[in-house]
């Protein structure tokens, strides 16, 4: 795989196939991480850290047990369950070897599994047969893009005065639409692939 293929995945999984705005995957964070910046932020960094650890996981585990095996109709069952391991064990780690990150963070972890952005990833990388290199890129860019978009909704939504729009429109209507403009800005990048 050359380098200008594995650019082609990177900016596939951050602008095109944004899993936030464009798939959609990403909306099941903690609700605070679309109110408070640091809290996007916060969980950001643990959806990439999860997503990029099920990637190299479920990529080993699909070529060295299901392919081999032959149990691919089993993939969907057994992603779900990496993802859901993953993070409860995650979760554990860091509670006995590192209590203080674990009080910063366990919040966090514990909505990654709601969140199917971190699912999407290693399904959408098993279906196109990634390599472990590009489901590694796509992983990790997937999981930028997603903390960039939960970062900007939440300085938008801190930043924009909520009192100046019309009545109808204050509240739920508003985040729907301020969302839906962040999303057609990425419409100009659909199908944007160099691989």
């Amino acid at each position: 795989m050359g380098a200008l293929d594995m650019a082609g995945v990177a900016l596939a999984a951050l602008l095109s196939e944004n899993f936030v705005l464009v798939s959609c995957l990403g909306i099941g964070a903690r609700p605070r991480a679309y109110e408070e910046p640091k809290e996007a932020l916060r969980t950001g960094y643990c959806l990439t850290a999860v997503m990029v650890l099920a990637a190299l996981l479920s990529w080993l585990c699909d070529y060295f047990i299901l392919t081999q095996f032959g149990w691919e109709e089993f993939r969907v069952l057994f992603l779900t369950l990496l993802v859901l391991t993953l993070t409860a064990g995650l979760r554990r780690f860091l509670r006995v070897c590192l209590p203080e990150l674990s009080r910063r963070v366990d919040g966090h972890l514990e909505s990654v599994p709601a969140n199917c952005a971190a699912f999407g990833a290693v399904l959408l990388a098993s279906q196109r047969s990634y390599g472990l290199g590009e489901a590694l890129v796509f992983a990790l860019f997937g999981g930028i893009g997603a903390t960039v978009v939960m970062v900007c909704f939440a300085s938008l939504r801190k930043e924009v005065g909520f009192d100046s729009c019309p009545k109808c429109f204050r509240g739920t209507p508003i985040l729907f639409i301020t969302g839906g403009l962040m999303a057609l800005a990425l419409v100009g990048f659909y199908g944007l692939y160099l691989g």
